[in-house]
């Protein structure tokens, strides 16, 4: 019997001890558990370095533009099937990379500005989760332009706090890609019945600003010889373009040439960025 006592207070001596250090072992497991993802977001944000967070941060304004024409596409019926697949590839690649910059962000005013976009995109998805419609276009722009508005801010955030000469041109370089489609989007915005004189306005300024924008990057005394000859390649590849878009006051329109030509100073733009963003960090070593 008094083996039985005695055993019988061990057990109680146990279980009160493992109530005691419940606490702390769950603590020590969360503990553990925080460091582990620390680490993760550690290694994520040391992979992103200042030129290729300008990069993604612009690339961002150009998907803003590629989303929305895309679904003007679609509500258009133009290349419906490449137009779906690029609505739904930038939506990925637009999530995915704001949840990047969210973990690379180096100041609390990045963080703030990204959360302003964040806000944002929840607006702008809420008109793409649904079946594409002309009557939604009017509405869909302004929010998409918006959208552009705060993905801009955190490019010249990261800009200035890199705070080097080779970070404008990278900026300079994601902002033609953004051009691209914006020219397009307005494009198909005049077909598609947004008539008022604002969208011939702002396709014109998006065409203008695009020329200068390449005017100032082939006169940057940074670039390398390779970076000249492509951008040699844009400047042959926008002067095809404008021959297609001569017609859209008069009506005259060619949605097929006008979505491959810009499609195609996308891409090239999107390659001269690159360069620029390596560029800009090899600048930042030396």
């Amino acid at each position: 019997m008094h083996s039985l006592n005695k055993a019988n207070r061990f057990v109680k001596f146990a279980s009160c001890l493992l109530i005691i250090l419940a606490p702390f072992s769950q603590s020590f497991a969360n503990t553990q558990q925080n460091h582990q993802i620390n680490d993760e977001a550690e290694s994520i944000t040391s992979l992103l370095s200042d030129g290729s967070a300008i990069n993604k941060a612009g690339r961002q304004r150009m998907l803003s533009e590629r989303i929305v024409k895309a679904y003007i596409q679609l509500s258009m019926e133009v290349d419906m099937q490449k137009a779906q697949v690029q609505l739904t590839q930038a939506r990925a690649l637009f999530e995915q990379q704001l949840a990047e910059l969210k973990l690379y962000a180096p100041t609390n005013n990045i963080a703030h500005n990204l959360d302003a976009v964040t806000q944002q995109w929840q607006q702008v998805s809420k008109i793409i989760d649904s079946s594409p419609s002309i009557d939604r276009i009017s509405i869909l722009i302004p929010l998409g332009e918006k959208l552009v508005a705060r993905c801009h801010q955190v490019v010249l955030d990261i800009e200035r706090f890199s705070g080097s000469s080779s970070a404008i041109l990278v900026n300079t370089s994601g902002r033609q890609r953004m051009l691209s489609q914006r020219m397009a989007k307005y494009y198909f915005a005049h077909l598609a019945g947004q008539r008022e004189g604002k969208t011939i306005l702002q396709f014109e300024k998006s065409l203008l600003e695009f020329e200068q924008g390449l005017a100032k990057l082939s006169h940057a005394p940074e670039n390398t010889n390779d970076i000249s000859k492509a951008l040699n390649k844009v400047k042959a590849q926008l002067k095809f373009a404008k021959s297609g878009f001569k017609g859209i006051k008069d009506g005259n329109y060619t949605p097929h040439v006008v979505s491959r030509t810009t499609e195609s100073m996308l891409k090239r733009m999107e390659s001269i960025t690159q360069k620029y963003a390596i560029l800009h960090d090899r600048l930042q070593k030396i």
